[in-house]
């Protein structure tokens, strides 16, 4: 995220509270680590491969969220599923099914494995209709939540050429306010932009960039289905470092912001340096990205956040000129139109760093360019985090700040058993560095905490401190 990057302001932004259904008893510790992940799947016609992946790969997912989030009963992670297409007439089927929530993962994968692609219409779909669905579910109270939503397409109304429903979405819902409403009851949401397909698009990009930064969540642009698990299992183990800092510190912080109206930036600052100080480890997702930059899209995704509703956004939309995508993405794809070698993998180790976990493969040092330092230089220690909240013997890491792998634990694999169509290259006894073969790259990694991630708690705490 840009660090100039605007930020909706939850004490300001306008909207309205959803109906909840009634809460069940919670029958286990409220201080217990649970986590409520919901899938938002696009079913129409060009997401077939997307399901595949989640469906084949959907026991190997919850494995290893459940073994490296440390959850402690099957009870502690429930899965939930929403699939959507569209409203008719563009979509004769369905507009959403919802699954609700469930602990039996093979219950969830006969539910994915019920699910196909097919349909869709205009170029638009329900992703509103879908939003409000996964927004109204049974979340628990006490529980970490997320969504991740897997689309190619943007919803109704954003001023797409050819919208069939361009004023919006039939139900009368706006995804702007559906976003705000996610935001201030704690729903992290992750998008799955599946690419090239999603960027065809006028403003979708900057669309869906928008309301993960307003949930606080991330976007994870994929050029394959074959990288879905990776990106799935990444961005929920990072946000659980997430939830488990705004629980430390976030009264204090939606204090600085709503209270004492200090920016959220200014909180932020003072947050990540506090963090550091204290040597505060996190996981962080990284995921190499496709897209160049533009003022364009900065301004659009600005619009986006500060918009109260769609309609009031699209007058003061810019069109972003020539393509979105980097060179580098560009001259992959030429590449692999010339019938050459060329797919797209998560990060693999390197023979040079198989050492740094006792014999298990750390991550490949090729890391993007906007990838945080490998080695920090060490830090002061300090214990005393009283000027936010945090308890005087809050934990403090001394270890040395590490890439790791995506595994089980215990595993020494890249990503363990989680399968994949992508073909793993073996390590040549005299190459010490990856080779830069042009494909997308994934890395899971445990390193100091980010200015972003000190903003993304920050808007968190101060979101959910606004429904008080």
């Amino acid at each position: 995220m840009d660090e100039d990057m605007e930020f909706d302001d939850p004490s300001t932004s306008a909207y309205q509270e959803p109906t909840f259904a009634p809460q069940p008893p919670l029958m286990l510790d409220p201080n217990r680590k649970q986590l409520d992940l919901v899938f938002v799947q696009d079913c129409t016609g060009s997401q077939g491969s997307y399901i595949s992946s989640a469906t084949k790969n959907i026991e190997e997912i919850c494995a290893h969220i459940f073994e490296s989030g440390k959850l402690q009963a099957r009870e502690d992670l429930r899965i939930g599923l929403v699939a959507y297409r569209d409203h008719p007439p563009q979509d004769h089927t369905y507009v959403v099914k919802n699954f609700g929530f469930s602990s039996d993962i093979s219950k969830v994968h006969k539910d994915l494995s019920g699910l196909y692609a097919s349909g869709g219409g205009d170029g638009p779909e329900a992703v509103t209709a879908a939003l409000a669905e996964s927004l109204n579910m049974d979340w628990r109270e006490n529980a970490s939540k997320m969504v991740v939503l897997i689309a190619d397409a943007p919803p109704h109304g954003i001023g797409e050429y050819g919208d069939g429903f361009d004023e919006g979405s039939p139900d009368g819902n706006d995804p702007l306010q559906l976003a705000r409403q996610m935001a201030s009851h704690g729903i992290t949401l992750f998008f799955v932009a599946c690419e090239p397909a999603l960027s065809g698009y006028s403003f979708a990009t900057d669309f869906f960039q928008a309301i993960v930064n307003i949930t606080s969540g991330l976007m994870l642009p994929l050029t394959t289905a074959d990288l879905l698990a990776h990106a799935i299992v990444g961005s929920v183990l990072e946000n659980l470092d997430m939830e488990r800092l705004v629980r430390e510190v976030g009264q204090a912080v939606a204090q600085r912001i709503l209270g004492n109206n200090e920016s959220v930036d200014d909180v932020a600052k003072e947050l990540h340096e506090r963090l550091l100080l204290r040597n505060e480890s996190t996981k962080k997702v990284v995921i190499e990205s496709i897209y160049k930059e533009s003022a364009e899209a900065k301004h659009n995704v600005a619009v986006f956040m500060q918009a109260p509703s769609l309609a009031e956004a699209r007058p003061e939309l810019k069109k972003v000129p020539g393509t979105r995508f980097t060179d580098k993405y560009l001259q992959a794809r030429q590449s692999a139109s010339r019938g050459s070698s060329y797919s797209y993998a998560p990060y693999l180790p390197s023979r040079s760093s198989e050492k740094s976990f006792g014999g298990a493969p750390s991550m490949s040092s090729s890391a993007s360019p906007a990838s945080p330092p490998r080695s920090p230089p060490s830090r002061k220690v300090v214990t005393d985090f009283a000027a936010f909240g945090g308890p005087r013997n809050a934990s403090v890491f001394k270890t040395a700040v590490q890439s790791t792998p995506f595994s089980l634990a215990g595993g020494t694999a890249a990503f363990g058993g989680i399968r994949s169509g992508v073909a793993r290259p073996s390590f040549d006894d005299d190459e010490d560095e990856e080779e830069d073969d042009g494909r997308q790259r994934i890395e899971l990694r445990e390193d100091s905490i980010t200015l972003d991630q000190a903003r993304r708690i920050a808007m968190q705490s101060a979101w959910r401190s606004s429904r008080s």
